[in-house]
């Protein structure tokens, strides 16, 4: 499955770090010679003063609002040699993204998030959450604050190593797809990854192998205490063995025949809590994207703690790309 976007959409928000993103973006336009659609979405200024008793002009300063946009996008674009388009348009920065990705056949959408959580994004939402939950194709986050993920001197992106969360599901598969084409377009290493979620270990405590005894004498047999030590530890190393086994089997299967001549994936088996094992491991190979799939979650997740994809995009070193199954799509 060979992924080639012919239409990119970036969206700016004229941060301090919008010429990096743009600069991605046209970047990565040029590598697969696509066109770049710009868009703002300018705030409705009345949804904050519906309420205020302040006179003012909405209408005048929305005008206002809508020209500086244009006068900024025109700005970034007029050295540009590649084909484009600009929008300004109003209202959700997240709705509007999504209509107009949709209206305009957009393949891959750009965006950049600033890492807010906890209550913040509870109050507030994230636009980027949205569009993972909106989109019809591909989110590829930036992370604003860690701006140096490209080089405004360099002429092209240079993805070396590329990493894809790897957990059997359709999405996964999917997201598999994306990162096999993506490593092929950029000649790059392919690290497929699975992160083994352990169960909760129930260790054998000392107090297990005490005797009560009548008169209060209390003996400990450490021998049979730690005899049992053992065998648990031995038998856990088995199951995990075992898993290890079939699970590194499904990660090379996953990866078709006619690949293999040009790609030989670096499969890895991690345990722990899945967004700070796909994270700390991104950081330890020096990662330069992590592709991921999007899953469904309960509403309770979704508000307080995020998916997986959701934590690695706030807290990951590098871009993550973000795909979705969509109804009527296969895997």
């Amino acid at each position: 499955m060979r992924i080639q976007p012919k239409t990119i959409m970036c969206a700016v928000d004229f941060s301090n770090f919008t010429d990096s993103i743009l600069s991605y973006s046209v970047k990565l336009c040029k590598e697969f010679q696509a066109k770049l659609f710009l868009i703002h979405v300018v705030i409705d200024v009345k949804t904050f003063f519906k309420y205020s008793d302040t006179i003012f002009d909405a209408e005048m300063m929305q005008a206002e609002q809508f020209q500086n946009a244009q006068k900024l996008l025109e700005d970034l674009t007029k050295d540009l040699t590649i084909s484009h388009e600009v929008f300004v348009t109003q209202g959700d920065p997240a709705d509007e993204i999504s209509r107009f990705a949709l209206e305009k056949k957009i393949d891959m959408v750009i965006s950049a998030t600033h890492g807010n959580s906890g209550i913040k994004r509870f109050l507030i939402g994230s636009v980027t959450e949205k569009l993972m939950k909106t989109l019809h194709c591909p989110l590829l986050v930036l992370h604003a604050q860690k701006h140096d993920f490209i080089s405004l001197a360099e002429t092209e992106i240079k993805l070396k190593r590329i990493l894809v969360g790897c957990d059997f599901s359709s999405d996964s598969k999917l997201a598999f797809d994306y990162g096999v084409s993506l490593a092929q377009e950029f000649q790059a290493e392919l690290y497929l990854a699975h992160v083994i979620n352990p169960s909760e270990l129930i260790e054998l405590k000392a107090s297990d192998y005490i005797d009560v005894n009548p008169g209060d004498y209390i003996s400990w047999h450490s021998p049979n205490y730690f005899e049992m030590q053992r065998r648990f530890k031995e038998e856990r190393r088995e199951r995990v063995n075992e898993l290890r086994s079939q699970l590194e089997k499904q990660l090379y299967f996953m990866l078709p025949e006619e690949c293999r001549s040009w790609c030989n994936p670096k499969t890895v088996l991690l345990d722990g809590e899945p967004y700070k094992e796909l994270i700390n491991y991104a950081r330890e190979q020096q990662i330069d994207m992590i592709v991921l799939g999007i899953h469904g979650h309960t509403l309770w997740e979704k508000l307080m703690v995020g998916s997986t994809t959701d934590r690695v995009i706030r807290n990951s070193p590098c871009p993550v790309l973000a795909v979705r199954q969509m109804n009527g799509d296969k895997g």
